[in-house]
C-alpha cells in the first residue's frame, strides 16, 4: 500500500498514512483542511542474500526468507512480549500432547494386566 503525507493548513502538522490508491484523497482529520504533499516515491529493495542460520542454505530475497522460515518450522521475530506468549502457548500444547500420551500409556498398561492385578490396583485406589 502506498504511503501518503498530508499537512494541515491551520497548524502545519504533517501526518503520514497508508492508503489504497483509490483512497489517496481521503485526508485525515486535524484543525483544518489537510492537503496532500507530493513526495518522491520510495523504493524498497529486496533483501541481500545470506546464509540461513537455521540450516546453512543460501537465502536470496524476501520470498526465499519466508520459505526458509516455513521449511524449518520457524517464524518472524515479533518482539519479546509476543515471544513470551508464543513460548507459553507452545509449552501448553506440548503439555497437552504429553498428558494425552501418558494417559494412553496408563490405560494400555492397565488393560494389559491380568484381571487379578487390575482388581488389586483398583482396590488400592478405592481405600
Amino acid at each position: 500500500m502506498p504511503v501518503y503525507s498530508f499537512q494541515c493548513t491551520c497548524c502545519q502538522a504533517v501526518e503520514t498514512v497508508f492508503r489504497k490508491i483509490a483512497e489517496r484523497h481521503d485526508a485525515p482529520k486535524c484543525h483544518g483542511p489537510m492537503l496532500r504533499i507530493v513526495e518522491a516515491p520510495a523504493v524498497q529493495t529486496d533483501l541481500p542474500g545470506y546464509t540461513s542460520p537455521i540450516d546453512g542454505r543460501w537465502v536470496e530475497g524476501r520470498r526465499a526468507r519466508v520459505e526458509d522460515l516455513k521449511r524449518n518450522n520457524c517464524r518472524e521475530w515479533e518482539g519479546m512480549d509476543t515471544e513470551r506468549k508464543e513460548a507459553i502457548k507452545r509449552a501448553a500444547a506440548a503439555d497437552a500432547v504429553f498428558e494425552k500420551q501418558t494417559e494412553a500409556a496408563v490405560h494400555e498398561t492397565f488393560n494389559n494386566m491380568s484381571a487379578e492385578k487390575q482388581r488389586v490396583l483398583a482396590g488400592a485406589f478405592t481405600e
